[in-house]
């Protein structure tokens, strides 16, 4: 019965080994990968069959080319690509003479370091952005990510003398991510790290307070600035809030500075998209909108972060490390200087 097996296993082995099957892998892997620039990933059904017709987005819903890169074809397609390059690797064990042909071992084990590393990035990478009011907690299980308590403690602005904005700085506090605790100032460029975990600096706004004094009661209300929040969906009622942080009585919408010098709250009251009300009011007074009757309570910054996890970077990194190591090694005599007669 062995006798029998071994030659199929050494047919298989020395197709798997062969360079042509390695590039006929690549070049169909790249030309499967093209229709994942192509086709946009990641979207609700709705979305394809609306853009794409009813065959059409069925289709690509069914071999799930709305989420390529995580499909299980695709996966084996590269699991089958790093095989054929282990398998590469593995005859080439035994000819090891020289450096030359060890970097050459070198070069092909660091493309299947590199392979694997994307692939898991491709699989498991994750990003979300997130909006985080200044004081505010958020645990990161409920996006996605290992569990973690995020809060901004405080959001700056640093401005230049003619007050356009020359950085945005978000002072953070992760707690028990992955047993650990993180406290950091990020900017712009200056993310927080933690393991495979990044957060960046994204955008930021106003978080504006209110409060509805009608019916007896206080019902608190947070809006962001220039966003409609909803009043009464079903009767389409809306608040619009525009903040104005340092208020000229003069021109109204248009502030002074960005500075919160003289905070006033331009608040309108829509149904159906046509403004019925509207009226402005500076922090602790109240204003009667139809049957609303609102307060300004206050105001305070929002901080816009990108959360990313990459758990294959690290792996990819490796890889190329490896790469030009191996390429080095291979060619390291066309680095050196040239002798002139």
């Amino acid at each position: 019965m062995k006798k029998t097996c071994r030659p199929g296993w050494t047919g298989l082995i020395s197709l798997l080994a062969s360079m042509k099957t390695a590039v006929n892998l690549l070049i169909i892997i790249g030309v499967i990968s093209t229709l994942g620039t192509l086709i946009p990933q990641g979207q609700t059904p709705e979305f394809y069959l609306g853009h794409y017709g009813v065959w059409l987005g069925q289709a690509i819903l069914f071999i799930s080319l709305n989420t390529l890169y995580q499909s299980w074809w695709y996966q084996i397609l590269l699991a089958l690509l790093c095989l054929s390059l282990f398998a590469c690797c593995y005859r080439r064990l035994r000819s090891i003479t020289s450096i030359k042909t060890a970097a050459s071992l070198g070069f092909h084990l660091a493309i299947v370091i590199v392979l694997i590393g994307a692939a898991w990035s491709l699989g498991s990478a994750h990003s979300v952005l997130v909006e985080i009011n200044e004081g505010e907690k958020i645990d990161l299980a409920d996006y996605g990510f290992a569990p973690g308590e995020l809060s901004l403690q405080q959001f700056n602005i640093d401005y230049y003398p003619d007050y356009q904005p020359r950085q945005y700085r978000s002072q953070l506090h992760l707690k028990d991510y992955r047993g650990q605790d993180y406290t950091e100032e990020i900017s712009v460029n200056q993310p927080l790290r933690a393991g495979n975990l990044k957060i960046y600096q994204h955008s930021w706004g106003w978080a504006l307070k209110l409060s509805d004094q009608g019916g007896g009661t206080s019902k608190p209300l947070v809006v962001k600035n220039h966003d409609a929040y909803p009043l009464n969906i079903a009767e389409g009622w809306y608040l619009k809030a525009i903040f104005i942080p340092d208020y000229d009585p003069v021109t109204v919408l248009e502030s002074k500075t960005p500075l919160p010098n003289n905070p006033h709250l331009l608040l309108a009251l829509v149904q159906n998209g046509q403004m019925i009300d509207m009226a402005v009011i500076s922090v602790g007074s109240q204003a009667e909108l139809g049957q609303y009757r609102l307060r300004f309570e206050g105001y305070s910054y929002y901080s816009g972060l990108e959360i990313k996890s990459d758990p294959g970077v690290y792996l990819v990194f490796v890889g190329f490390i490896l790469l030009l190591f191996s390429l080095f090694a291979r060619y390291w005599r066309l680095f050196l200087p040239r002798k002139v007669d």
